[in-house]
């Protein structure tokens, strides 16, 4: 098991509103963040990394405005399955993002992670992000199994969920407005400090 001072980032590691995702905590410096992303470093010249449980990924660091993304995909683009549906693996339905990290001020502000896997029905996803919330819901899942115990708004322009400030920041992706679509399932899950304040391109 690696580890940077007691921190491990976990593919199984729960998904904490307004806290963490994968065992990344919010507010961590982004010092500190580089130096426990360095030791899962798998292969320093492609940018490859390799976390606890997970698939070997491939790390694309950007700038939108004031933030910087670190953005990791799967280096292998057959995890997606983009054969099920796609003639390429380039094809923009097989995108092959998995983890995000947002930094902002030198802090980390935002944690998301993706459903990458397409599927057959019955199917069940091998290389995804596994992390749950407190209530054992996590990609994959049905948006509406949050709604027993989180307040969901749907935001038209950004097309995703925002959960309450109660339940804890969360932005939750599916395929749109639940009254039109009861039964889409979670595509993407962010783990956010304040909804209104982190809007980025990730």
């Amino acid at each position: 098991m690696k580890n940077f001072k007691g921190r491990v980032i976990s593919w199984n590691a729960p998904i904490v509103p307004s806290i963490s995702m994968a065992g990344i905590e919010l507010g961590m410096d982004a010092s500190e963040l580089l130096d426990l992303l360095s030791t899962y470093a798998v292969d320093g010249a492609n940018n490859l990394y390799q976390f606890e449980m997970s698939p070997i990924l491939q790390l694309m660091k950007s700038n939108s405005n004031a933030d910087e993304i670190y953005l990791f995909s799967v280096h292998d683009k057959d995890l997606t399955n983009w054969r099920l549906y796609f003639n390429t693996p380039d094809h923009l339905g097989a995108n092959p993002r998995a983890l995000g990290v947002v930094v902002r001020d030198g802090k980390v502000r935002s944690v998301k992670a993706w459903h990458f896997e397409k599927l057959k029905d019955g199917d069940m996803p091998k290389n995804i992000y596994r992390g749950k919330l407190p209530e054992n819901i996590g990609l994959g899942d049905q948006v509406c199994d949050l709604l027993p115990c989180a307040k969901l708004v749907y935001d038209d322009a950004e097309e995703l969920f925002y959960s309450d400030s109660e339940y804890g920041a969360l932005e939750v992706t599916g395929y749109g407005d639940l009254d039109e679509y009861p039964d889409q399932v979670i595509m993407a899950i962010s783990v956010i400090s304040e909804p209104v304040d982190q809007q980025h391109d990730m």
